[in-house]
């Protein structure tokens, strides 16, 4: 796992409108952590995925940071973020 791969998802999920759409249609926590690292190849934690989140948008509230890792859907921050529903 590592931060690297973190931020290379961030950035692809953030730019990627397709792949937005993907991961809503996946739905379950566990089909989009499967697909995110089985199908992508993306491995890292949800500390990881917050930290990101954080230096990307400092103005995130603890409240906003927990809402974007803790369920998917979509956030003010970048536009969709699915990104960590998978490492609740």
């Amino acid at each position: 796992m590592s931060m690297e791969s973190a931020v290379a998802f961030y950035e692809r999920v953030k730019k990627d409108v397709e792949l937005q759409k993907k991961l809503k249609e996946l739905g379950s926590k566990e089909k989009i952590q499967s697909y995110v690292k089985n199908d992508l190849g993306y491995d890292f934690t949800k500390e990881e995925m917050q930290s990101v989140l954080l230096e990307q948008n400092p103005e995130m509230t603890d409240e906003d940071l927990e809402a974007a890792v803790g369920g998917v859907g979509y956030s003010q921050f970048d536009g969709f973020i699915y990104i960590s529903a998978a490492y609740v």
